[in-house]
């Protein structure tokens, strides 16, 4: 069965539009995606070394119900192995090699589970996205909840997915998280929408978002956050526009054009 998916200081330069946040967080996109494996610790690190203010990972369930790091519905991209996530379980999983497969010198590298990743990267900002719903993996939104409460850092985690059931789920479970979607196309369309699921953020790709659609969401009290920033002039171009977050496989330059625009990281959560 499929889900069901809907495709500090305040400081302002001359560069800045008016109504400019005065901040932009950084997330590392499944840790530092550009230069080591993603989703998996050694990255997690990398983008904190590079100064990412937190992380954005990505959350399925395995074969007996653990809540495993990796991005796609299948193994087959990112390590040695073949199949489907969901039918494997965590011993399984365990044995695949999630570093081969980026380049000589990161073979051995595991897929690490939820509970593992904040173990070993201790506090920070966590961005988890949900890759799909209850609809698909039995009780994954309660999995999560629990997991952060019992051994993550729920102060500094927010949520977001693809798939919107996911996000209302998290939303009727505990109304205090902070939740959005995650959305290909234009901000004006899903507004209503992030509105109706009681969302704080809505995520969007950066080719499709211009001033007017930070402007709009601002004023509709949602969070922007861009996504798909990965080379210098796209993050210079996320300063620009006053977005509140930014989520990028190269969290350097997203740093070195933070302080290009003398901007900050927002408060804590």
């Amino acid at each position: 069965m499929q889900a069901r998916k809907y495709n500090c200081e305040i400081v302002i330069t001359k560069n800045m539009p008016d109504k400019a946040m005065g901040y932009f967080v950084i997330l590392g996109h499944r840790g530092a995606k550009g230069y080591s494996p993603e989703n998996t610790i050694p990255s997690f690190k990398k983008a904190i070394e590079l100064g990412a203010d937190g992380i954005e990972l990505d959350v399925h369930l395995s074969k007996d119900g653990e809540l495993v790091v990796i991005h796609d519905d299948t193994v087959d991209r990112t390590t040695d192995g073949t199949g489907f996530v969901h039918d494997m379980t965590v011993q399984q999983l365990k044995r695949l090699d999630a570093g081969i497969k980026f380049g000589k010198g990161w073979e051995g590298l595991r897929i690490p589970l939820l509970g593992e990743v904040f173990e070993k990267i201790g506090r920070t900002r966590y961005r988890i996205e949900l890759k799909h719903s209850g609809l698909v993996y039995k009780d994954i939104e309660k999995k999560v909840i629990k997991e952060v409460e019992s051994k993550g850092f729920p102060e500094e985690t927010e949520y977001s997915s693809f798939d919107f059931d996911s996000v209302e789920n998290l939303k009727m479970m505990d109304s205090s998280l902070k939740t959005g979607i995650i959305i290909h196309g234009k901000v004006k369309w899903f507004i209503p929408i992030a509105k109706k699921l009681r969302c704080d953020s809505i995520f969007v790709i950066s080719d499709l978002l211009d001033e007017s659609d930070v402007s709009l969401a601002h004023k509709s009290s949602l969070k922007v956050g861009m996504w798909g920033v990965n080379n210098y002039s796209t993050s210079t171009k996320a300063a620009r526009l006053g977005v509140d977050s930014i989520t990028t496989d190269y969290p350097d330059l997203a740093v070195k054009a933070r302080k290009e625009f003398n901007l900050s990281s927002e408060k804590p959560m």
